[in-house]
């Protein structure tokens, strides 16, 4: 299946520190004499992907002791990174589990945030997706565009048999709006932690940063907030969100929540866990979601 290059918009969003701007997960390495040499990258068992530009050396997860392969790709001016067990070449049929970034983070995030829950996964041989999604512009076109370039590319790479979906913070929206309106194929379900939803709250509410990514048309932010999906969106979904009725930055009530009371009737399953640490995700999410999305995987 060929590739095509379509385009994509481009980041320029200020950071501001009023909603979502935990877990930046900005990484840079300084190469010195003193720094001990990097192996060459391995492409035996994970030939060069479509439209890479990087990869590490090969590496092996905490637990499980599984090799996998830490790639970057550009593909229609987008990078996302993956990590590709070596269980799950490409053509294979596999499980995919798509991360999103918090807002003012990018496709870093699959190392700094959310690796110890990707390493699971790829002991269970998924393979795991943060694309940077045009940077951290919520559920504008440019986003959404860059969203389907994503889904394009996996597919083409290889078949996709189950998709899982996480987001922290500000990846919510754009995750749920994924979900909700069926962008990612055979997804059997979406876990949200200190996670927003209703882009019309965020908008108000943060009249500086936001506001810009839509050119200051709000009709545009209405147009894809996931909080105007029609409930039959929901219907057959399954949604586990994790808040703290004390999170300053996205109050549960007006974002997921809310999600949960309006998906609920016709929803598969939807759950809520409740901690008391605010906005900080904690760590025990990554255990959490692992366990939540074998036991869906099971029930079929």
């Amino acid at each position: 299946m060929p590739i095509e290059h379509p385009t994509a918009g481009s980041d320029g969003v200020r950071r501001r520190t009023i909603i979502i701007g935990a877990a930046a997960g900005l990484v840079t390495a300084a190469a010195s004499a003193s720094a001990p040499a990097f192996a060459a990258p391995s492409y035996t068992s994970i030939p060069k992907l479509p439209y890479e530009v990087s990869r590490l050396d090969t590496q092996v997860t905490s637990i499980g002791k599984k090799k996998y392969e830490a790639i970057d790709v550009v593909y229609a001016g987008d990078r996302m990174r993956l990590f590709v067990p070596h269980a799950s070449p490409p053509k294979a049929s596999v499980g995919v589990l798509w991360y999103y970034h918090s807002n003012g983070s990018d496709y870093t995030s699959l190392t700094n945030v959310y690796k110890w829950s990707a390493m699971m996964a790829v002991d269970a041989g998924a393979v795991c997706i943060c694309a940077n999604y045009g940077g951290s512009l919520w559920t504008s076109e440019p986003s959404l565009a860059a969203h389907r370039n994503s889904v394009k590319y996996m597919s083409a790479v290889w078949k996709i048999a189950v998709s899982f979906m996480r987001a922290n913070s500000g990846g919510g929206p754009l995750m749920s709006y994924a979900y909700g309106t069926k962008m990612v194929p055979a997804v059997r379900g979406m876990y949200m932690a200190s996670a927003a939803y209703d882009m019309e709250d965020l908008y108000d509410r943060d009249p500086v940063r936001i506001p810009p990514v839509y050119g200051y048309n709000r009709d545009l932010a209405v147009a894809t907030n996931p909080a105007r999906l029609p409930q039959s969106s929901w219907a057959g979904t399954r949604i586990r969100t994790v808040v703290s009725m004390s999170d300053p930055l996205v109050p549960p009530p007006q974002h997921t929540l809310a999600l949960v009371e309006k998906a609920k009737p016709v929803a598969r399953e939807t759950s809520v866990e409740y901690h008391d640490g605010g906005h900080k995700v904690p760590d025990w999410t990554s255990t959490d979601m692992i366990q939540t999305f074998k036991r869906w995987l099971a029930e079929g």
